[in-house]
């Protein structure tokens, strides 16, 4: 069990660090609490999302043909595009439409589609794995999604950091969303 829970840390700090970032630049546009619990349902709707792909891939199931998964880059390349023309709408408008959308989908979707790697990497792992072993994975992962979600939330919140993200986020959101869209989809 030892050896299962270091596999679960190692294998989920490895790939979501890049998640870490995301939800910084989610939480800075958050205004209140409940801004960040829909981004924290949402981090957690797609690491689940992919955490269960993983577990039916290692089971022997295909829930998503491998060539299909590069097409979930279409997600933050739309929200990317639409973030980037509420920017040149105006100021005021697109810090409207930044807010409006701190929204449990648009979170769940990015971190969905950021996850071809933890497909690629849970998969191998998960094949060998007995009950007892899922089990623990999934308490592991749980606990570090929570924690990816706070520490999201604190280095946003910082002042430096939140002025910056806050200030550049009409410039940040966009290229970062289509930056992994387009990733994703060339992968």
């Amino acid at each position: 069990m030892a050896g299962t829970f270091l596999t679960a840390v190692l294998s989920f700090i490895s790939t979501n660090i890049d998640d870490l970032f995301i939800l910084m630049i989610f939480c800075a546009q958050a205004r209140n609490s409940r801004d960040f619990a829909q981004i924290a349902a949402g981090h957690y709707a797609g690491i689940g999302l992919l955490t269960a792909v993983s577990i039916l891939g290692a089971l022997g199931i295909r829930v998503i043909p491998s060539g299909y998964l590069r097409l979930l880059g279409f997600f933050p390349l739309l929200l990317g595009i639409k973030a980037s023309l509420a920017c040149r709408r105006g100021e005021e408008e697109a810090e409207k439409e930044a807010q409006a959308e701190i929204r449990f989908l648009p979170v769940a979707l990015v971190t969905a589609a950021n996850g071809g790697d933890n497909i690629g990497v849970y998969i191998p792992i998960f094949s060998g794995y007995r009950p007892g072993d899922f089990a623990v994975t999934l308490a592991v992962f749980t606990a570090l999604a929570a924690l990816w979600c706070c520490l999201g939330w604190r280095l946003a919140s910082y002042p430096y950091m939140k002025r910056r993200l806050i200030r550049y986020q009409h410039i940040l959101v966009p290229t970062v969303l289509v930056g992994l869209g387009a990733m994703i989809l060339l992968s």
